[in-house]
């Protein structure tokens, strides 16, 4: 008995070892180090899943399954720059030249396809609705937008990068506290073709710098 009581526990361990192997080591758990307490409104989300550009980073460097947008209008991301690890920019909302005197700056109107839109990335990167995603814009505002609209959607794990690239504006009104850029994270202005968000107006191409 004592015999058979062994070889079927070797049995299960080597059942178990072959489990083991052949089952995908699970991707880190995504740290986080913003205080949700000192979040304005406008960057809150909920899921209340926020990130600093560092904590983003350092997610993205282990898991390249995580599909990260930046929803910012295209013109601003061809003109201010970008992180060079964004699968793509979906926007959520597009400058207008309306201007807007109360707010001493253009308006900006809806992209009502956005989630048309962000799931062509989302399903071209082979994640579900439970998949993880990054957003982020400006400074935290749109992309916690964003968020929204994607949990409406029936996203579940989608993370507001709550400083955005640039960042929130010091006393003197320039964006120089905090943001993806002024982290030192890695960034760039060349965008590739999958991560360029296409219009549907053809216009006419210049080729400037």
């Amino acid at each position: 008995m004592g015999n058979t009581l062994r070889m079927a526990g070797k049995v299960c361990s080597m059942v178990l070892v072959c489990i083991a192997c052949s089952v995908p080591a699970l991707a880190e758990a995504i740290s986080s180090t913003v205080d949700k307490t000192t979040l304005l409104d406008e960057k809150q989300t909920p899921l209340g899943l926020y990130l600093t550009p560092s904590d983003a980073e350092a997610a993205l460097s282990t898991d390249p399954g995580i599909v990260f947008l930046d929803v910012r209008d295209p013109d601003e991301v061809n003109l201010i720059g970008h992180p060079t690890s964004i699968d793509a920019i979906v926007p959520i909302a597009f400058f207008t030249y309306e201007f807007d005197a109360e707010k001493g700056g253009y308006k900006i109107v809806p992209n009502k396809d956005f989630i048309s839109q962000a799931e062509r990335v989302i399903s071209r990167e082979g994640i579900g609705k439970d998949g993880t995603i990054f957003v982020m814009c400006r400074s935290g505002g749109r992309s916690a937008m964003a968020a929204k609209a994607l949990v409406q959607a029936g996203y579940t794990n989608v993370w507001n990068l709550v400083e955005g690239f640039e960042g929130d504006k010091d006393d003197q009104g320039v964006r120089s506290l905090n943001g993806w850029r002024n982290a030192g994270q890695p960034w760039i202005y060349k965008l590739t073709p999958e991560q360029a968000w296409i219009s549907t107006h053809v216009g006419t191409s210049l080729d400037v710098d």
